[in-house]
């Protein structure tokens, strides 16, 4: 099975049982829209201790900065805009699209299929493995903030996660054409 993913999306991702259930695309972007919300979240201590999106980007990924791809980086941007903005979990749920959050669940899929062990990191410039401050210092939760395969664990169980992934990587993949 495939251990993919880094933290912050798991909460994108939707609790199937039993029966099937139809996936729209206004499903997908509220799960996408709740996993941006508990994402920025997570990052508030780090928002609170800077004065300007470079330094917040820091604060979060240390040494890793130099290297966040652009899909780490918009995530981070996008974030950093709701925390300045003071955006609301509620107007965060009911507004935000998904782009960004879509964009970084197929980065580390993609990376997935290209055969990376990944744990997330590699979203915001790491490697998994290495040591980041900002997870060591400020987060309290089980799982790191970038970890999402920590976080599927986390709410659907090792078995429903993986299942939960492919379905998820198959319609963001036909949605993200759409925009």
């Amino acid at each position: 099975m495939k251990n993919l993913l880094f933290g912050l999306i798991a909460t994108v991702l939707f609790a199937f049982n039993g029966n099937a259930q139809k996936i729209t695309q206004e499903s997908v972007r509220l799960q996408l829209a709740q996993g941006m919300s508990d994402f920025t979240i997570s990052l508030k201590p780090a928002f609170d201790k800077t004065t300007n999106v470079e330094d917040f980007k820091k604060t979060i990924t240390g040494s890793w900065y130099s290297k966040i791809p652009k899909e780490g980086n918009d995530l981070l941007n996008a974030s950093y805009k709701l925390l300045i903005s003071k955006t609301s979990q509620a107007e965060i749920l009911k507004s935000y699209n998904g782009k960004e959050m879509a964009v970084a669940l197929l980065y580390i899929h993609n990376l997935s299929v290209k055969g990376v062990k990944t744990d997330g990191s590699e979203l915001f410039g790491g490697t998994t493995g290495d040591f980041n401050p900002y997870a060591a210092n400020a987060v309290s939760a089980k799982c790191r903030w970038y970890q999402l395969s920590c976080w599927i664990k986390e709410i659907f169980g090792d078995e429903g996660g993986g299942k939960i992934m492919d379905t998820i990587v198959t319609v963001l993949t036909i949605l993200i054409a759409g925009l």
